[in-house]
This record gives C-alpha cells, structure tokens and sequence, in this order.
C-alpha cells in the first residue's frame, strides 16, 4: 500500500473515532440539576463577614455545556475586597454535588474540592482544609428568588463558628419555579 492511501485511511479511521467519542461524550453530556439551575440569574447579596456588614453581587451561569454552574461573587464595597467564581455541579451517579471555591487569593486555597449533599431545598457542601473544616450551607425558597448562605469554620474542638452569612434575594424574580429551569424537571 503506498504512503498515500495508508495516511487516508487513518485519517478515515481518527475521524471516524473522534466522531464516536464525540457521540458518546453527547449521548453522556450531564443534565442541568433543576436545584442548582434555580441560581441562574443576578442575585443581592447582604451579609455578614467576620462580623461586618458586607454586601455582595451574585451572578450564576452555566458553564462547560451545563456541566458547570459557575456563581460569581463580588464585592460591592469600593475598592471591592473580594472576589471569588464558584463552581457547582451535580454527580447524579454518585447523587453528590462537587464545589470548587476558586478566589482572588490563588492556587492555594483553591486545593480542596468541595463536597456534600442536598435535603429539600437546602445544599450543604464540606471543604476539608488541613487546617479546619469549612461548611457551606445554602438554602434556596420554593419560587427561587431568594434564598440564604451560612458559611462556617471548624474551631479545633470540633464545634462550627459562623464565617459569613448572607441572604439572597433574586435581583429580577422569576414567575415561577419552572421558569428557572427550562426544561428541567
């Protein structure tokens, strides 16, 4: 065979494979979790961090073919002092949810993943530190147009201590919790 007609025929065969791997990578391509897909939009955020009032702007969208709900977080305060996108997604195999807190301070806070589970309309994820435990707690209303965030620490005894709180409000409410998640049941 000469060197021509064997490059075509692994040209053939690679595409060929590529178009089976992109079937199945289609045919597997997660669903959007109607819990998470409730955070789609712009939220206020209020709150409390270390004791202090802050207040926040959330955006959530999804990401990475709805593999992903990326939240962004801001800072309203001027000069803004913080900054942070978290990652959000569901593993219906596992029936978890995976978090990656990814902020302005870099890879090295960014080491742990995030895991936990969801009861109702309440998230509540675990972010095992090396040097103390963070929970976060979200807490989402019916209609998805509000909701809280309980951030805590592990103190070395074990007990939790309040980190940061904050109450979310939907920035345009949504007519009804269908409305949030198209499609999604």
């Amino acid at each position: 065979m000469n060197a021509w007609v064997r490059a075509a025929a692994l040209a053939a065969l690679l595409a060929l494979a590529s178009g089976d791997a992109a079937g199945a990578a289609a045919a597997s391509a997660p669903q959007p979790d109607a819990f998470l897909a409730r955070l789609v939009g712009d939220w206020d955020m209020p709150g409390t961090f270390s004791g202090k009032a802050v207040h926040y702007r959330g955006t959530a969208r999804w990401l990475l073919k709805n593999g992903w709900l990326c939240l962004s977080l801001l800072d309203l305060g001027v000069p803004s002092a913080y900054q942070a996108d978290v990652y959000l997604g569901h593993d219906a195999q596992q029936d978890d949810y995976i978090a990656h807190w990814l902020d302005q301070f870099g890879a090295a806070g960014a080491r742990v993943v995030g895991s936990g589970h969801r009861d109702g309309e309440t998230l509540v994820l675990q972010f095992p530190y090396a040097d103390g435990a963070f929970r976060d707690t979200l807490t989402l209303s019916p209609d998805g147009n509000s909701g809280t965030l309980l951030m805590e620490s592990e103190r070395a005894d074990g007990s939790w201590a309040n980190f940061a709180s904050y109450r979310l409000t939907r920035i345009h409410h949504l007519p009804s919790p269908a409305a949030a998640a198209p499609g999604v049941q």
